[in-house]
């Protein structure tokens, strides 16, 4: 014989169960809603937790549910795929340039930084014009040989 697949009962199943057993008692309510005894004791101690429960604004939908009735996992929504590659991506990228030394963290203070830079580090329209720079001036004519120190 199979085993038998669990059922999911919603509060409002089981308040009803609940008050079918207060008028005559748990067995007649577990023959009367098909389940067993000992899930009908069981509800009737959660009772003030399921008056809450089936209070909630809005029925308990799949959407709020991390599994499906059979068991699987709900797909991921393409938004929610792409903000994971995202985030990903970007502490990839961070964490490479951190080790490779391209990219520092940056000190609370700011008093020992240059006055005389070429750009503010606030202006996010200036930074993308730098890096715009730096990118296109690149060429596959040129032999890279290192990074160099200007200390």
């Amino acid at each position: 014989m199979a085993p038998c697949k669990r059922r999911a009962y919603d509060a409002e199943f089981k308040l009803k169960a609940i008050s079918h057993a207060v008028e005559h008692g748990n067995r007649a309510a577990a023959r009367e809603f098909n389940v067993n005894e000992s899930m009908v004791r069981k509800w009737r101690k959660q009772q003030d937790d399921l008056r809450q429960t089936a209070n909630c604004v809005g029925p308990v939908d799949d959407e709020r549910r991390t599994f499906t009735k059979t068991g699987r996992q709900h797909r991921a929504s393409y938004v929610t795929i792409c903000q994971w590659i995202v985030n990903a991506w970007a502490s990839t990228v961070v964490r490479a340039f951190r080790k490779a030394g391209i990219v520092t963290e940056m000190p609370d203070n700011t008093s020992d930084t240059d006055p005389d830079d070429d750009f503010d580090e606030t202006e996010p329209a200036m930074l993308d014009a730098v890096f715009a720079q730096l990118f296109n001036s690149d060429t596959e004519e040129e032999v890279f040989e290192g990074f160099l120190d200007e200390e």
